[in-house]
């Protein structure tokens, strides 16, 4: 998990700064950046819910132990940001 964490947190990062631009700047406070968000949401929304129900029907089948449930749940919230801050930056182009 540390080889995904190291490959996952730059663009973590970078995502979280496409977040923040479009949110707390100037096109996220029109009608149109507010779609925009709207649709990143749309997308990235379900990633968490869906991971997590996964890994419990997973647990439930066989032993998860501790350390591997903390780990893929940061990767879901990694993930989560990752594909909203990809959303915004494709729609933001497209648009």
């Amino acid at each position: 998990m540390i080889f995904a964490g190291i490959i996952l947190m730059p663009v973590f990062l970078v995502s979280l700064y496409i977040i923040f631009k479009v949110s707390w700047g100037e096109e996220g406070k029109d009608e149109r950046g507010q779609a925009i968000l709207n649709k990143s949401y749309m997308f990235s929304a379900p990633i968490l819910p869906i991971g997590w129900l996964l890994l419990e029907t997973a647990h439930s089948f066989s032993e998860v132990s501790y350390d591997f449930y903390r780990d893929t749940m940061w990767v879901l919230i990694l993930l989560t940001f990752i594909v909203q801050g990809a959303t915004l930056y494709t729609i933001r182009k497209r648009a």
